[in-house]
């Protein structure tokens, strides 16, 4: 399995995993139960691999900065299933995947949410735009024509929103058309309409080089519930 560095964003530590790489079978061994159980449950065996090699790089990166051995790891997850270490200690970390590809970002600041997809042709890009980009965005992404540049700029808003999602915690319970993240790769700060009032994210693009295009959202203001009910899954 290869774990590489990427150039930090937003005061966050940012890694590329080569999931395709088998991890140790040691590695595998020290994951939980629940994890392995999990994995068992994938139909196909590269699938399968994949999680795996996913699960153990999050648990490699985390163990030094967490201060214990990668094994000895446990998680929560919140109420809409983004998970966090089970023992406090200040870390906030998100892990996103695309086929071959994963991506984990780690802060010591404040919660933060990464997306990652491979670029590839998206003969739908239209109508998943007109279902999930606000009225802007769908309209900068009909300027373009149709082919890599158009798929690049889908994509790059694509792992926008859902970067701000995780950051957020809240899953797909909020409309993604409710807030502009823009289809440019920039950094800036965006507005999202939670139940319980605004929350603020600082977002901006990244990639790694390779034919992925990734996105990293950091919160900027605490909500009234950041410290939600957990259940123990790992």
């Amino acid at each position: 399995m290869s774990i590489t560095a990427l150039p930090s964003a937003l005061s966050c530590v940012l890694w590329r995993v080569d999931l395709d790489a088998a991890p140790a079978p040691d590695a595998v061994r020290g994951l939980s139960t629940e994890e392995s159980n999990r994995a068992r449950r994938f139909v196909f065996a590269r699938d399968r691999s994949r999680y795996l090699a996913a699960h153990v790089a999050l648990r490699q990166t985390l163990a030094g900065p967490a201060r214990r051995h990668a094994a000895q790891l446990c998680f929560t997850a919140g109420r809409f299933g983004k998970p966090a270490l089970a023992v406090a200690t200040g870390l906030h970390f998100n892990l996103s995947h695309s086929q071959g590809v994963g991506l984990i970002a780690l802060s010591e600041q404040a919660e933060i949410g990464v997306d990652v997809e491979l670029v590839r042709p998206m003969i739908d890009a239209g109508a998943l735009a007109a279902d999930y980009f606000d009225a802007a965005e769908r309209d900068a992404l009909a300027a373009i024509e149709p082919g890599p540049s158009r798929d690049l700029a889908f994509f790059r808003c694509w792992t926008r929103k859902e970067a701000c999602l995780k950051a957020a915690g809240v899953g797909l319970g909020l409309d993604t058309r409710s807030f502009h993240v823009g289809l440019e790769p920039d950094t800036r700060n965006v507005t999202m309409p939670l139940d319980d009032g605004p929350l603020q994210v600082a977002l901006v693009s990244t990639h790694d080089g390779q034919g992925a295009v990734a996105a990293l959202a950091k919160v900027l203001t605490m909500r009234r519930d950041a410290e939600p009910e957990c259940e123990v899954f790992a």
